[in-house]
């Protein structure tokens, strides 16, 4: 027969009976005599806050009730405190100067261990991923001297010519030069395609409420007769505007579009005229 394993945290009991516990520790941590007579007291809650957060995942039957002891035994010991016993409050000073010293200890033996240990050098995934985040940080912003892309092509260049590529991000032209791109040409392009978004959304929102709007004014011609000004109207200028806007957005873009290809085909005459003189000049 194979026994249930109890696991004490999913019992509701459990639970309310370590919550009481808990409430009734750092009710009696804030009852202690003042810290002027011992300075250690005011460890005692973030000691408790801290062995309860580093207990609260506890499994075996065993380990819980050895903490939960503990714990009914501080209570005890807090609420003797609490009362004037000068032995109780010398007995927790006692305690917290142990616990202290432990825990100094303890970080000096980590500390040395860490000392110890030969560095780690970065992974080739580490090292990728702080190379983008130092790009990120020098394109952040535009470059001060950078010209326009529809400058292009240069006369000269050092080295090989790079000849760009036209790419269509959702609507959005640019041309690429190298990877990895820019942050701030990622920025510019993800701040016009949420633009376009918001006014695409916009859009539909305007035609729900043009459709309820017709009904509205179809109920006022069978009540109240045609009305001057419809509810509609002011609808339906809010939403030749936001069309417009869409228009003349996506216009741009195909207009953008067009020069950035005319400026790719440029670059290639240009590479294949450079590549030609250097065949002749070898």
């Amino acid at each position: 027969m194979v026994h249930k394993v109890y696991i004490p945290r999913v019992s509701s009991v459990h639970r309310f009976a370590c919550q009481a516990l808990y409430r009734a520790l750092l009710r009696q941590c804030g009852r202690l005599p003042s810290p002027s007579s011992a300075p250690e007291l005011h460890m005692c809650k973030p000691l408790i806050q801290q062995r309860f957060h580093k207990y609260k995942t506890l499994k075996s039957p065993s380990k819980t009730a050895n903490a939960l002891k503990a714990g009914y035994e501080a209570l005890d010991l807090l609420y003797s405190a609490s009362q004037g016993d000068h032995k109780a409050t010398s007995h927790i000073t006692n305690l917290l100067s142990e616990t202290e010293s432990a825990r100094q200890q303890q970080i000096e033996v980590q500390r040395a261990r860490s000392a110890r240990m030969p560095v780690k050098p970065p992974s080739k995934k580490e090292q990728k991923r702080k190379t983008a985040k130092e790009h990120e940080k020098r394109t952040l912003t535009r470059h001060p001297q950078a010209t326009s892309i529809l400058s292009r092509p240069r006369p000269i260049v050092n080295g090989k010519r790079r000849i760009p590529v036209l790419v269509n991000a959702r609507g959005i032209p640019f041309l690429r030069i190298k990877k990895p791109q820019p942050k701030f040409l990622s920025d510019v392009i993800r701040s016009r395609l949420e633009n376009r978004w918001k006014r695409i959304r916009r859009r539909e929102r305007l035609h729900a409420e043009l459709d309820m709007a017709k009904v509205e004014d179809h109920w006022d011609s069978l009540t109240t007769g045609i009305e001057r000004a419809s509810w509609g109207h002011e609808i339906k200028a809010s939403l030749t505007d936001v069309n417009e806007k869409i228009y003349e957005t996506d216009a741009k873009a195909k207009s953008l579009a067009r020069a950035m290809w005319e400026v790719v085909l440029a670059e290639r005459e240009k590479a294949a005229e450079e590549q030609k003189h250097q065949s002749a000049g070898k």
